[in-house]
């Protein structure tokens, strides 16, 4: 059986699918920027009042060019431009993002972290190549660098702020090419399996309907199909020995003919499987239950090991079983195709785990006294959680993908400090009533800015309790936290487990303004908040698990 096809026509119908994707995805991309760019105008009210008239109208314009960009790449002309369109609308941002970069320092203004916000949303979104996400990392890096040095002028200190933002920007670039690299090879390996598995499926179910149509007119053909087909059939007594077999089952397990030795069928049976054999498929089978795809693994006479699929039934005569009938597949091939999907799933969910991380760490870069905070809270959110699962009122709830999503989620939950202002999120000591009221905006920022990517990906997903999390993270159990005042269950659940963990990190991590204090009486504290900041049933599962947060704590 030839497999159909050239390496050429393979070629050309993932670039097909690819480029499709690729359409989509730029539909998407384009959308988020029209939405987000302008959206940020609420940072610019707040840290650079004095060119909020420029900078409005440098996004209005940038979101102007997206939305024409938008209309060009719906049309069926631009099916081998889009690599192209999306550059227009890279450049278009980036030369937006410089020019607000002149106005607000040149060397020193934080603005630069715009531009790796807009690389990182265009490699993260969009399906690219190597070359692709080389080209558009330099272009952006470019776009920052050369006009800095030429329009800006820069004293000492300024050249060391400089090199440090090009040295965040220099990692950030290197970190989405590697993963649009990543991401593509495991989508081109995807597609090849995937065609693979179809053209397999398809052609062994075309095969097996031929031989029977073929071979089902006589006796003598029944015999050639039996001693032909490519499944192992075996015929085995109630003691599991096998009576007959076909050629394929004996060049199966190594062996040229039965030798006139009536073996056990168990005896090919690998150790492991036997149990599962013995206690499910014989006894079922026994008792005249017909079996249909039974997995199990046999070994030859070398001992290697093949995985196969069992479908079994009783042979009847005058009403009476005189035997089983079993039809083996040999499915290792599928098995190893599906080891490699699950391998190449698994790559994808650890670079999408690492690009959220890179994002949530833009905040940790601009505070360099959190230390491992991220990591930190991740772990503490993850044990809070699992314990919290075994209380009676979240048994239900609190399913391991749910584990897994706020373990993935809760780093989120202070990325809206990007838009404070240095001079208040760095503040060497306590800060005032106009500052602190400028600080919790981080947690309206962080939420609408999650809101908005969350409303172009269907259904819910990890940002739905990323968006939850941001939002209410600082509210308290008695209604009087910040944004919303929210009261008691009214309080997402998710944002309830992540104060808990946020809290205890920041009373026994330094501050600038305090020292870390002891997880001792980090404990007392926080069970005096229990009914007024936190939930009370979070504190007895943080109680519950104070020993591992402690130990977590000192290896962090």
């Amino acid at each position: 059986m030839k497999k159909p096809g050239t390496l050429a026509n393979t070629h050309l119908n993932f670039e097909n699918e690819l480029t499709t994707f690729f359409r989509k995805r730029l539909h998407l991309l384009f959308w988020v920027g029209f939405i987000l760019f302008p959206l940020f105008l609420v940072l610019d009210y707040f840290v650079a009042q004095d060119y909020f008239e420029s900078f409005f109208t440098y996004r209005i314009l940038v979101s102007i060019t997206l939305l024409i960009l938008l209309f060009v790449q719906s049309k069926p002309i631009s099916k081998n431009h889009l690599f192209a369109i999306s550059l227009i609308g890279l450049i278009s941002c980036g030369a937006a993002i410089s020019l607000m970069v002149l106005q607000t320092g040149g060397y020193t203004s934080f603005y630069y972290v715009g531009m790796i916000c807009i690389l990182v949303a265009f490699t993260s979104i969009l399906p690219l190549n190597l070359y692709q996400s080389l080209v558009a990392g330099i272009i952006m890096y470019l776009i920052y660098l050369i006009p800095v040095l030429v329009f800006s002028q820069a004293n000492s200190t300024g050249r060391l702020v400089f090199f440090n933002n090009n040295f965040f920007f220099l990692f950030f670039f290197i970190v989405c090419v590697v993963k649009s690299h990543e991401d593509y090879k495991s989508r081109r390996l995807e597609f090849k399996l995937r065609k693979d598995l179809d053209y397999y499926a398809a052609n062994l179910e075309k095969e097996v309907k031929h031989r029977i149509q073929k071979h089902e007119d006589s006796e003598l053909r029944y015999k050639e199909l039996y001693d032909n087909i490519l499944d192992s059939l075996v015929v085995m007594d109630s003691n599991g020995n096998i009576l007959i077999a076909n050629p394929n089952f004996y060049k199966l397990i190594g062996e040229n003919t039965a030798h006139g030795k009536h073996p056990s069928f168990l005896e090919f049976v690998h150790p492991d499987d036997l149990y599962h054999v013995q206690d499910q498929m014989l006894e079922k089978l026994f008792n005249q239950t017909e079996i249909r795809d039974f997995q199990l693994r046999l070994l030859d006479n070398e001992t290697r090991t093949h995985h196969m699929e069992c479908s079994a039934r009783g042979l009847q005569k005058a009403g009476e079983t005189i035997g089983y009938q079993l039809v083996l597949r040999d499915i290792s091939f599928r098995k190893q195709l599906e080891n490699t999907l699950v391998t190449s799933f698994a790559q994808l969910k650890n670079t999408r785990a690492a690009t959220i991380m890179g994002l949530a760490k833009l905040t940790e870069y601009r505070d360099h006294d959190t230390g491992s905070h991220l990591e930190r809270i991740q772990e503490y959110v993850k044990m809070l959680t699992e314990e919290l699962a075994n209380f009676p009122d979240f048994i239900d709830y609190l399913t391991p993908e749910y584990v897994e999503d706020i373990h993935l989620s809760s780093i989120l939950h202070d990325i809206g400090k990007v838009g404070i202002p240095d001079a208040i999120l760095l503040k060497p000591g306590r800060l005032d009533t106009m500052e602190f009221n400028i600080i919790k905006r981080h947690s309206q920022y962080g939420g609408d800015a999650l809101k908005a990517v969350e409303s172009k990906i269907k259904g819910e997903s990890f940002l739905t309790l990323g968006r939850e999390i941001a939002y209410f993270h600082h509210e308290k159990w008695d209604g009087t936290g910040y944004p919303t005042a929210l009261i008691n269950n009214k309080i997402p659940l998710s944002a309830r487990i992540v104060a808990v963990a946020d809290v205890y990190d920041a009373l026994t991590s330094k501050r600038i303004y305090k020292e870390a204090y002891s997880h001792e009486t980090a404990v007392k504290i926080m069970v005096s908040e229990q009914n007024k900041h936190f939930d009370p049933q979070l504190i007895d599962a943080f109680l519950a698990t104070a020993a591992r947060f402690d130990l977590t704590r000192k290896q962090l």
